[in-house]
């Protein structure tokens, strides 16, 4: 019988074969990035725009975003714009629909890979001010911490830096 390679000596494994594929191994890296930041920004924009008390998500979202999400979705709307009333946000009702849009819009366009660098830039500008107005105080790590807008905000950076790669729809529109 024929032995199948071990996984490591596959060839499309190899470092060489990356090297050699390496603007597919960049697109494709683009676009990974690319769907799971904007997935997580549209998750985390959604409730700002369309939560509430007594609302609740879309079946699909409930179903794909897990156990808390409903809830989520119950705190948040005017609750985010309550918690940024306290934090000296001006003009908290436009800043908390500004945020929604940059998360949920950002988040679909870096998905498609549709107006990339503008979008970045405004999810960019968002995780900055979460980070430095909410999240800053409570340190790196832990319940509340900026990680995780720190990293969403680098990510957003990067594909402003990067653009979207060659398979996106900027790409497709660029043709």
């Amino acid at each position: 019988p024929q032995r199948l390679p071990i996984p490591s000596q596959h060839p499309a494994l190899s470092l060489g074969y990356a090297l050699t594929r390496a603007h597919m191994m960049q697109d494709l890296g683009l676009l990974l990035l690319r769907i799971v930041a904007g997935v997580t920004l549209f998750a985390h924009g959604y409730p700002k725009l369309f939560g509430g008390p007594g609302k609740q998500p879309h079946p699909l979202l409930a179903k794909t975003m897990g156990p808390n999400y409903p809830g989520a979705v119950e705190r948040s709307g005017p609750g985010f714009v309550t918690a940024l009333e306290k934090m000296g946000v001006p003009n908290p009702e436009a800043a908390a629909t500004a945020s929604g849009l940059a998360e949920l819009g950002g988040g679909v366009a870096l998905a498609a890979g549709l107006f990339t660098r503008p979008a970045a830039l405004a999810v960019t500008f968002n995780m900055g001010v979460a980070t430095y107005k909410a999240h800053w105080k409570n340190g790196f790590y832990g319940q509340g911490g900026y990680e995780f807008s720190l990293l969403l905000g680098t990510v957003a950076l990067s594909l402003f830096l990067t653009g979207p790669g060659r398979l996106s729809v900027d790409r497709l529109l660029s043709k």
